[in-house]
């Protein structure tokens, strides 16, 4: 027998799908309002879905003949369409003629709004309809609903819009129509008719109010309590329901908890899409039309669309190995250069470059990329989040995208609005959100027609605020066994909430107030469960893990975990037998503990990826150091850098500084415009002083600049000036170590009988003067000794520090045979120690703030672990903390 079901949850669509296949009713219909209009009219007619009408409406927007009256001026704005679209759909369910009310004069406002209603129905197919058309042919056709209907019955609808309620009152005077509620009481508007009312039983559920920390709490909170009511055998699944009038702000928080609970949970209106890898990946795509092309955003885009469309077949799946890990590639003119850099090795280059090339565009390609990049699901939302908002905001929009969850909720525990579990009573509630500010909700106007231009109770009969009421009187008489009342004390930013007014309608009831450490009865997940039985938690190796280096971090002797390890250890031995350069070795004699981290571990700080406010200390000496590699190349291609005079000076410097800038920004991440031209002109400023230090040439003098030797290299064409083999090993007598780098600035006289070694210092002076500066300063004695060991012995070295700012000052050392001697000495005490198995802290260790490595020393490293094991460490480091303590 036909009989047709009238709904509006989807909850209660689902349910009823269910009990109708249990019953074995087949000729069981179930529709929403608009689809029994639709089923009566006839003629394939339906009413106008949003997708629709958001597209119809983009072209009214952009059609400049549409006249939009006092609307014009906010035409253009991001959001339009989706307010007009939100202001029709609001005007047409409650009945109101727009044409009818412009005709009247009433407002300009209605004379815009009609123009545009007018507009859209011209552009409409035929078989698309708004509400009251569909209505008027529904109502014109009653005769044949004995036949498509059948009997009606209205289930879990505490209201009709206004546009919906002619028909169903018409409809009853033709066929049976029940209104079944859970409500205690019936609209008004039904008085009259031939509706037969029927209200479900009342029950009174035992009631339980609690208070907690805030939402993310009040979540955890919800699905102990789910878990406690499965595990104690008091309720299955599908008996319980977690409820909001919102849903928004605690989406997040259950996405991410339930993955962990193992629990059937099911959203009812749809998961978050960013918590799923399709919308992932449509966020991937959003991040590099808003963010620009930096090599990181690139990766993951292509990461995560890799197969899905045609666009991206030709780019292999290892093309990432021709990009270097430190460079940003921020625009398409530095992938550009690196590209035809690696022209020759990189078959793909064409393809990935037309690629880079679209998505350049930016947002005005924002369709056209999602159609070429994305498919399946990925592209539905990308494609729902540009209906949502502009391509502007289009990561806003993604945020409130929902995509349908696969959990069959008539088996779960449901996580929905209020509304729908009002609509769909459940024996076990949960209602959270119960404060002041979220429950009841406040009305807001329309942003087309606010309160001045029509009455908000014409527009909206039942307001919100009011809705909410009515939802929570419903769940608290429907509901079976139980109804929790939460709320949180705190918002997510920490601002305190009251309670909600509502809360009186439950009666008189003792608020129990939940901690955020407290021991559950039943925990949530694993993760829950450990962290709330400390003991249990204690027996896992991690945790006596962790409990074992916290003790050792504070005991009064060293420990594994100060960094002694095994004696003679192999991962010691290769990292000892790798080449040295000067920040290498200082790492090795004044922070072992360090250098076991980042040398034989393999430990640093990730690289910067995204613009930055200024260059750091580190990275403008870098860079200084280039232009004056640039300057004094030129310099001595063209004339000789000893006989330069001051103009030409310049004039290679400020060459240099743009050649360097150039060669730096293709590479890394650069400050805003305005700040990186004072960097690089600051850097230029310190070269010129450097460059032309005024000091008496050698005979015939050769000046290079970064000078390789011991093997170290840059690049794959090797230099054809240098006065010696840059691959010819380095070694330091005596150690076991060889050493190899670059020098800054190497001047030799043609017999190659005297050599000044230079070292730029971009820093400040130092307050007095410095030989090794407790192993803080080796540049100047191992360059000297290399360059003696690569020239001979006859050579007469002079090593020295130049310091160009604030006037400039060159530090040489008095002795660098003698200080050679010394560091040699202290580095085999160091290379002895290290293969002992002591690999620990030194005067390096945490003396910065901003040391990158720090984090793997506990809190205040600064002023409580140094404090207790510098000492520890001096005694068995031997004789090397006598080079501490050096000037």
């Amino acid at each position: 027998m036909r009989h047709t079901l009238l709904i509006t949850s989807p909850l209660v669509r689902r349910t009823a799908l269910l009990e109708a296949a249990r019953e074995r009713a087949h000729g069981r219909q179930l529709m929403s309002p608009a689809q029994l209009a639709a089923r009566l009219a006839g003629g394939f007619l339906q009413l106008i879905d949003r997708e629709a009408l958001q597209t119809v409406l983009d072209a009214i927007v952009a059609d400049a003949t549409t006249a939009f009256g006092d609307l014009q001026p906010i035409r253009a704005l991001p959001g339009m369409r989706r307010a007009l679209a939100a202001t029709l759909e609001r005007v047409w369910s409650a009945g109101i003629d727009l044409q009818a009310r412009a005709a009247a004069g009433d407002d300009p406002r209605f004379a815009a709004m009609a123009r545009i209603e007018q507009a859209l129905l011209a552009r409409l197919p035929p078989a698309l309809l708004p509400h009251a058309p569909l209505v008027g042919r529904a109502r014109a056709r009653l005769r044949v609903a004995p036949q498509v209907l059948g009997p009606v019955t209205v289930r879990g609808v505490p209201d009709l819009d206004p546009v919906w309620r002619p028909l169903l009152v018409e409809l009853a005077a033709v066929v049976p129509v029940t209104w079944r509620s859970h409500h205690d009481r019936h609209p008004a508007w039904i008085e009259g008719a031939a509706i037969r009312v029927e209200h479900c039983a009342a029950h009174q559920p035992r009631l339980e109010r609690v208070a907690c920390a805030d939402p993310r709490h009040e979540a955890l909170e919800a699905l102990r309590w789910a878990r406690e009511l499965i595990a104690g055998g008091h309720a299955q699944p599908q008996d319980i329901a977690i409820a909001a009038p919102v849903t928004a702000e605690w989406d997040a928080h259950f996405a991410a908890m339930v993955a962990d609970a193992n629990l059937p949970f099911a959203f009812v209106h749809g998961r978050p899409a960013l918590e799923t890898q399709d919308g992932q990946a449509a966020a991937a795509l959003a991040e590099v039309l808003l963010g620009g092309l930096g090599q990181h955003r690139v990766r993951r885009l292509l990461a995560l669309t890799r197969g899905m469309t045609p666009a991206t077949a030709a780019i292999p799946e290892d093309w990432q190995r021709v990009l270097p890990p430190d460079a940003p590639l921020l625009d398409l003119e530095r992938w550009r250069t690196l590209l035809n850099k690696e022209a020759e090795s990189v078959s793909f280059r064409t393809d990935l470059f037309a690629l880079l090339q679209q998505l350049a565009r930016g947002t005005a390609a924002a369709h056209e990329l999602g159609e070429s990049l994305l498919a399946g699901r990925a592209l539905a939302i990308w494609r729902q989040a540009l209906r949502e908002g502009p391509p502007q905001a289009v990561d806003v929009s993604l945020a409130a995208v929902r995509v349908h969850d696969d959990a069959d909720p008539v088996v779960s525990i449901v996580w929905c609005s209020a509304a729908d579990a009002a609509a769909c009573p459940r024996p076990f509630v949960r209602l959270l959100g119960l404060t002041s500010r979220g429950w009841p909700r406040a009305e807001s106007e329309d942003p087309l027609l606010p309160a001045q231009v029509i009455d908000p109770a014409e527009l909206n009969p039942v307001p919100v605020a009011e809705r909410d009421r009515r939802d929570f009187r419903t769940v608290l008489r429907s509901a079976g066994r139980e109804v929790v009342l939460s709320r949180a004390r705190r918002d997510a930013e920490g601002r305190q909430l009251g309670a909600s007014p509502m809360l009186r309608e439950a009666g008189s009831i003792e608020e129990e107030h939940l901690r955020r450490e407290r021991i559950p009865a039943h925990a949530a997940s694993e993760a829950d469960r450990l962290l709330a039985r400390p003991r249990e938690f204690s027996a896992t190796p991690r945790a006596q893990s962790a409990r074992a280096c916290w003790v050792n971090w504070h005991s009064a002797t060293l420990t594994p975990h100060d960094g002694l390890v095994r004696p003679d250890h192999p991962v010691m031995r290769r990292v000892l037998a790798a080449r040295f350069s000067a920040s290498r070795l200082r790492k090795l004699l004044r922070d072992p503990l360090g250098f076991l981290w980042k040398y034989a571990l393999g430990w640093d700080a990730p690289a910067e990826a995204d613009e930055p406010l200024g260059l750091d200390a580190l990275e403008f000496g870098n860079l200084t150091h280039r232009v004056l590699e640039f300057a004094v190349a030129d310099l001595e291609a063209n004339g000789g850098f000893a006989r330069a005079a001051r103009a030409r000076i310049e004039a290679a410097v400020t060459f240099a500084a743009a050649a360097a800038a150039a060669e730096y920004q293709a590479a890394n991440a650069i400050p805003p415009a305005l700040i990186w031209q004072r960097t690089v002109a600051a850097c230029g400023a310190l070269a010129a002083a450097a460059v032309g230090w005024d000091e008496p040439p050698l005979e015939r003098q050769l000046s290079l600049a970064e000078i390789p030797f011991g093997g170290a290299s840059r690049g794959t064409v090797p230099r054809t000036d240098l006065p010696w083999d840059p691959e010819r090993p380095v070694p330091i007598p005596g150690t076991g170590l060889t050493i190899g780098g670059f020098i800054d600035r190497l001047d030799v006289a043609a017999d190659l009988r005297r050599a000044r070694v230079t070292d730029y210092k971009t820093g400040r002076l130092p307050k007095k003067d410095i030989e090794l500066d407790g192993g803080a300063e080796l540049q100047r004695c191992l360059y000297a000794y290399a360059v003696r060991a690569l020239l001979g012995d006859a050579v007469e070295v002079e090593a020295r520090l130049l310091y160009p700012r604030d006037g400039g000052k060159l530090l040489p050392l008095a002795d660098p045979a003698a200080s050679m001697a010394q560091v040699a000495r202290y580095i085999a005490v160091a290379r002895e120690q290290l293969l002992a198995g002591h690999a620990l802290i030194g005067p390096d260790s945490a003396a910065r703030d901003d040391e990158p490595l720090s984090f793997a020393l506990p809190g205040n490293a600064k002023e409580v672990y140094v404090e207790c094991k510098s000492a520890l460490a001096a005694e068995r480091l031997g004789s090397l903390p006598e080079l501490w303590a050096l000037p």
